[in-house]
Parts: C-alpha cells; sequence; structure tokens
C-alpha cells in the first residue's frame, strides 16, 4: 500500500511545474541529441547537451526553492540522467569517436547499478540507497569525458591543432580515467549490495 505522503506527492496538480518540466524536457531532447551527433553536427549536439546539463541544474534547484519537489520529479531526474549519459556514450562510440569498450563500461555500470537498486528493494523492502563520494565523482568524470569527445567532434580542426583527437594521447588519457573510475565505481556498487544482503 502506497503511504499517504508518497500518494499526496503524485496529485496531477503538483505534477505539473516547472522543476518537473525541465525534467521531462531533458528527456525529449535525449533523441534529438542522438540524431545531431550521428548526423554530423557536432556543434549543435554540444549545444545540446549543454543545454541538458543546465537542465539538470535548474529542476534541482527550482523543486527545493519553489517547493515543488514530487515523487515523480525524483524517480524521472536520475532516470533522465541515465538516458543521457548512455545514449551519448552509445552515439559516440557508433560514429567511433569513444572506443566500444568504453561505452560497454559505461553502461555495464548502469545495468548493475540498476539490478542491485531494483533486488535491494526487493529483497531488503527498503529504498535507503544512496550514491557514494566515488560514485559522484565518477559521474562528473563521464559528463567531463563526453564534454570532452562533443568538443574534438564539433570542432576538429581546432582539435587537431592541439594535438587531441583520435588516437592521441589526450584522448587516450581522457578514456583511461573514465575506464578506471567506471570499472570501480562499478566494483565499489557491487561490494556494498554483496555486504548488505549478507548482513540482512
Amino acid at each position: 500500500m502506497v503511504p499517504p505522503s508518497a500518494r499526496e506527492r503524485f496529485d496531477a496538480a503538483r505534477l505539473i511545474n516547472i522543476a518537473n518540466g525541465l525534467t521531462a524536457a531533458r528527456v525529449l531532447l535525449v533523441p534529438y541529441f542522438a540524431y545531431l551527433l550521428i548526423s554530423g553536427r557536432g556543434k549543435a549536439a554540444l549545444l545540446v547537451f549543454a543545454v541538458c546539463g543546465a537542465t539538470d541544474a535548474l529542476d534541482g534547484l527550482l523543486a527545493r526553492w519553489l517547493r515543488q519537489r514530487t515523487l515523480v520529479g525524483a524517480l524521472l531526474d536520475p532516470i533522465a540522467d541515465k538516458m543521457l549519459m548512455a545514449t551519448a556514450f552509445i552515439v559516440l562510440s557508433y560514429v567511433h569517436i569513444v572506443p566500444l569498450r568504453l561505452a560497454i563500461m559505461v553502461i555495464s555500470r548502469d545495468i548493475i547499478i540498476l539490478v542491485g537498486s531494483f533486488l535491494y528493494l526487493l529483497l531488503l523492502d527498503s529504498s535507503d540507497i544512496r550514491p557514494t563520494l566515488l560514485s559522484k565523482g565518477n559521474t562528473a568524470v563521464q559528463v567531463l569525458t563526453v564534454i570532452y569527445f562533443l568538443a574534438v567532434a564539433a570542432f576538429p580542426a581546432e582539435a587537431k591543432a592541439l594535438g587531441t583527437g583520435r588516437g592521441s594521447l589526450p584522448d587516450r588519457a581522457v578514456t583511461l580515467v573514465c575506464a578506471i573510475t567506471t570499472v570501480v565505481s562499478g566494483l565499489q556498487y557491487l561490494y556494498i549490495g554483496l555486504r548488505k544482503l549478507s548482513d540482512a
């Protein structure tokens, strides 16, 4: 049975607000972002990614300032973030800008977290799942990685002049840092999940 407080948050009048609208807009922009990237419009794709990032920052702030926090908003926001990042890595890999193995690592980590969160909720009947400091750091690294590769795709001449671009040392360094933080963060979540299950 849904607790009264949670049921109230599903009230239609409260769902339609600025914060949830920005989150929904981010979800709707994801396919357009993918289309721009696949069609080779790097500058536009970079701009849309920046807009998505801005809405991600604004929706949380507005939800707090305007007291527009809702259960749907709390659920939709991380889904929108995962959709954007997963799409970014998949499409960047598809157009041969990001190594396929890096995209696989990022998606695999997200799958581990989603499946683990579901099992944790199902088996332990608890929603007390919070991102770790390492996880937050990895998210920041992944965002910066996407921005870096989008910038390389958007400004190829400038990237070449700066010694960046496909196969360059900066490319390999960015890829390596993102891969390491992604794998370590995924293993940390796996360890935390197994420990909580064993303690239950």
